[in-house]
């Protein structure tokens, strides 16, 4: 008997646990957490004690399945429920997004865990930059890439490539003994690797699928998101740029290296530099010896600098303190001092959490703030105010430039009549029942209930 649980991505956005079994054999797709998992009991500093009792608090408010076999025995110190040998074979990571990978640190450190080459250089570098705040586990972490095919038991996964807003995103086309199964992950077709999406699609159709497993991050009545391309991305944002003689700040998620690429284009086309953190200059230099992934090197491009902020203790920050030693020597290392001098000659990336630098190199009144925010963080109301009263307090011309890292809801059914699966199963989505409309066997399962394929 094969059977598949969903214990997260259920009428919600993020959070997806798919839990796949085929007789003795179980495996994991995605193991990430939801979005406001802990915002009914927990904010501020009221926070779960999870140094002092694991995953006490979670299991007590049922934020985590409590689920025999599968935790690792130091987030089990402190709670009833006992450690035993894993129950479990492996975890496959579609993308490293903190809602499909961030409880990985609670899984038992003895399951190892797939992922692509790509999203591992991510999970590498996020641990080093986060300075710990970021703890993906002590797994075996396998890579794999298009191509590839992993057999566990009576399953063969193979994973294809798929276009999203952070290299090393992947679908799972899995083979099994009563029939195959596909998984998308999160996808779109707009992306500047949008032949990627319709690689995984062809080849997802020539499986025909028993069920399909289909993210529906944008499926809505009233999608408020602009299905604007990469390409629509950098030109809006060009022509912004070029209209202002002030300072350019933009904001957008640090993992997302097309968008990158894009501003350091507009740095170019605009005759400006693009500068960017110590943290995405770590991962872009990550991504220098893999030739499948077009990052630019912010150490070399004649375009791009790297930003460095003044701190008390740098050496603290190792990863920053290795640009910190070069500030002086090297043309490509500046800080708030240069910025504050030179404003009409560069775009300052700044996520939310960078806001602060903008005290040190006070933008002139009416510079530029563009919002190019990908998914899949979506901003909570109190973060959005305390972005506004930034842009407000510095006099910000505030302007939105954004390509979704998600298809949109007729591309999503496109793409579910393509496969043309026997049975859809939506996940992270807020809206599973409007799947109806573009198939007549919709699963809608529910959280932690078993379903045979």
């Amino acid at each position: 008997m094969v059977k598949i649980t969903l214990y997260g991505g259920v009428g919600e956005i993020g959070g997806n646990k798919i839990l796949l079994e085929d007789g003795d054999t179980r495996v994991f797709f995605d193991f990430g957490e939801p979005f406001h998992m802990k915002d009914k009991f927990f904010v501020d500093f009221l926070t779960p004690r999870e140094s002092r009792f694991g995953l006490r608090d979670y299991f007590h408010f049922d934020l985590m399945p409590r689920i025999a076999g599968l935790y690792d025995e130091d987030y089990l110190e402190g709670t009833d429920l006992k450690y035993t040998e894993p129950e479990f074979d492996a975890a496959f990571i579609s993308h490293m997004h903190f809602d499909h990978a961030m409880h990985l640190k609670y899984m038992d450190r003895k399951i190892p865990v797939y992922l692509g080459a790509a999203a591992d250089t991510i999970r590498r570098s996020w641990q080093i930059t986060s300075l710990g705040r970021s703890d993906f586990g002590e797994h075996e972490f396998r890579t794999f890439r298009t191509g590839d095919k992993v057999k566990l038991g009576p399953l063969e996964v193979e994973p294809v490539h798929v276009d999203h807003s952070t290299p090393g995103a992947y679908g799972f086309i899995i083979h099994t003994s009563e029939g195959c199964v596909v998984y998308t992950g999160d996808f779109r077709l707009h992306g500047p690797r949008g032949d990627m999406t319709l690689d995984f699609v062809s080849r997802a159709a020539e499986a025909r699928p028993d069920v399909l497993v289909c993210e529906g991050t944008r499926v809505s009545d009233n999608d408020p998101r602009e299905n604007m391309s990469e390409e629509g991305v950098r030109k809006r944002a060009e022509g912004l740029i070029s209209a202002t003689d002030k300072l350019a700040v933009v904001s957008f998620y640090p993992k997302d290296v097309d968008r990158m690429r894009s501003f350091r284009d507009v740095a170019k086309s605009t005759g400006r530099r693009f500068v960017v953190s110590a943290k995405v200059a770590h991962l872009l230099k990550a991504f220098q010896g893999d030739p499948h992934i077009d990052a630019p090197d912010p150490m070399t491009d004649p375009n791009m600098l790297v930003y460095v902020r003044h701190m008390a203790r740098p050496e603290k920050v190792p990863y920053e303190n290795e640009y910190v030693k070069m500030a002086g020597s090297s043309d490509h290392v500046i800080g708030s001092d240069y910025v504050r001098d030179h404003q009409d000659e560069l775009i300052f990336h700044a996520d939310f959490m960078q806001l602060t630098e903008l005290i040190d190199i006070k933008p002139s009144k009416g510079s530029l703030f563009v919002r190019s925010k990908s998914e899949p963080f979506e901003e909570d109301d109190v973060q959005e105010a305390v972005l506004q009263a930034w842009v407000e307090w510095f006099k910000l011309d505030f302007q939105n430039a954004h390509a979704s890292g998600h298809a949109s809801m007729a591309e999503v059914f496109d793409v579910v009549g393509r496969i043309a699966p026997a049975k859809v199963v939506p996940i992270h989505t807020e809206n599973p029942s409007l799947f109806r409309s573009c198939s007549h066997q919709v699963v809608l399962a529910e959280k932690m209930i078993p379903f045979v394929i």
